[in-house]
């Protein structure tokens, strides 16, 4: 310290003349601190820069999305084509069972049953290798391109007029809690990791 300088004790709390931690006329522990008529305290942050780039990066891996959409794509695809083998929707609830007509028609393949056997939406798999997905911008799509995929998916009446039946809802698409882990898992990923 130079001659024309003194040593100033900041006055904080109840005891004047005194810092926690510092004997008075010792400067401060603080780096940055420099006790005058105020209190004054200063924070430098060294790297910033490379902070700031750490975040540039991670906005950036958010602004693009599709890698990480079409994983969760793929993975919506599998996931879906898996409910139709365990006859279950999203949630895990099995699929109303076929009905008595249904199963009735089955039993007359001259005694030999369909591809589909007695499984519910399984006669031709048609329905079970539609679902498709697509990416477009910052949003996923995953569906089936059949277009009586509605009807299983909701339910509701279909047949011509005269011979209209009742096809209950067997929901097959939908994001199940496995489904929805996955995904978050996938995105934080491809944001932190690229």
């Amino acid at each position: 310290m130079e001659d024309n300088q003194k040593a100033i004790t900041p006055r904080m709390g109840r005891r004047p003349g005194r810092v926690k931690g510092m004997r008075p006329g010792s400067t401060s522990p603080i780096q940055g601190y420099h006790p005058m008529a105020g209190t004054q305290i200063k924070f430098e942050i060294h790297g910033l820069e490379a902070v700031q780039n750490a975040l540039r990066d991670l906005q950036e891996r958010g602004r693009s999305l599709g890698p990480a959409l079409k994983e969760i794509g793929e993975h919506m695809i599998e996931s879906t084509q898996s409910r139709f083998d365990a006859e279950q929707d999203p949630d895990g609830n099995a699929w109303a069972p076929l009905a008595e007509a249904t199963q009735a028609r089955i039993s007359e393949f001259n005694g030999k049953k369909p591809r589909g056997g007695d499984h519910v939406l399984r006669d031709s798999r048609h329905l079970r290798n539609s679902i498709a997905y697509r990416v477009a911008g910052d949003e996923l799509r995953v569906g089936t391109i059949a277009v009586y995929g509605a009807i299983h998916q909701l339910g509701g009446e279909a047949g011509p007029t005269a011979h209209r039946v009742f096809i209950p809802p067997r929901p097959f698409l939908g994001v199940s809690d496995a489904d929805q882990e996955y995904a978050l898992e996938v995105i934080r990923d491809h944001l932190l990791e690229g």
